[in-house]
């Protein structure tokens, strides 16, 4: 049998990792998240420009929509 002090250095390292993945996890959805929005955004902003462009409209262009750039 395995010593109390390896078996608990195995189960805290095991925790660490599990911590880490979950960690790394929930920051990937955050940032799938944010990605999206954005992307939502710029395709908007694409479609009115694009519009803007095919029905001949004056300068200036469509505006982008706040906080796409940030």
């Amino acid at each position: 049998m395995i010593p109390d002090v390896v078996a608990i250095g195995i189960l805290t390292f095991a925790g660490v990792v599990v911590a880490a993945l979950i960690a790394a996890a929930a920051t990937l959805a955050v940032q799938l998240f944010k990605w999206q929005i954005q992307n939502q955004r710029l395709w908007a902003w694409n479609r009115a420009l694009q519009d803007h462009i095919y029905r001949g409209s004056p300068p200036p262009p469509p505006e982008a929509p706040p906080g796409l750039f940030d």
